[in-house]
């Protein structure tokens, strides 16, 4: 939080061209050396320092800022988040808002929940399937579309639906979560992004899946909604009716 709306904090670019400052090196370099200590020889993948996922194995991933874009603009829509995929399955994810003051966490033999200060509440059922034109979605902005197989079907999945906001990154997941979206849709997204995410989704009904509702926590692809609201959406972005 020291480098958040600070006037000393420094930007610069990858050569992806996305944002990175001081604060995610010094999140992600702090984060790994804790892994470390605790779980000495596992696998850690992470933004700025990469690392290889091994195919149905156990590995750790550290999104140090997911939402650096927010975050070096002073909006408090960011988190920091850690996941931990247990023989191919996504089993732990942490997410924490330290600018809103909330922590979504799940982990074996604890299920999901939200702490917002020192109150703790279990999220809420997953809403039914709604059909397309009730449906609230959340996505990560146009931007990401532009130029892909699915620009055509996902503008019609935008105008068809009842409500389209881009709350990217983890903060749509968040609000999802607590029942206010049925869907958060994104394109361009990595394992990093996906699996705190996706360890929640499963222990809640949600089915986590690419553009052909394949079950999947990688990326670049994702799905998140009730899973007999993931045809539906599946043809939309194919271009179907």
């Amino acid at each position: 939080m020291r480098y958040f709306r600070s006037s000393g904090l420094k930007i610069s670019r990858k050569p992806d061209g996305s944002p990175v400052t001081q604060a995610d090196r010094a999140i992600e370099e702090r984060l790994r050396r804790a892994i470390r200590k605790d779980f000495p020889g596992e696998i850690i993948v992470g933004e700025e320092f990469g690392g290889s996922t091994p195919d149905q194995g156990t590995y750790w991933t550290i999104d140090p800022i997911d939402g650096t874009r927010a975050f070096s603009r002073g909006l408090p829509s960011w988190g920091i988040m850690i996941g931990r995929v247990e023989r191919g399955v996504p089993a732990l994810g942490v997410v924490d808002f330290p600018a809103i003051h909330v922590r979504i966490a799940v982990a074996p033999g604890v299920k999901p929940f939200e702490r917002m200060g020192r109150k703790i509440r279990q999220f809420k059922k997953i809403p039914p399937p709604p059909r397309i034109q009730d449906a609230v979605i959340f996505h990560g902005g146009i931007r990401w579309w532009k130029n892909t197989p699915y620009q055509t079907g996902f503008q019609k999945l935008l105008v068809d639906c009842y409500l389209e906001r881009a709350y990217g990154d983890c903060y749509a997941f968040l609000w999802a979560f607590r029942g206010n979206a049925d869907t958060v849709v994104e394109y361009g997204v990595k394992v990093w992004d996906l699996v705190p995410l996706a360890a929640i989704a499963r222990r809640l009904g949600w089915a986590f899946t690419d553009f052909l509702g394949r079950a999947q926590f990688t990326g670049p692809e994702l799905l998140m909604a009730h899973p007999k609201f993931i045809p539906t959406l599946s043809q939309t972005l194919k271009g179907g009716d």
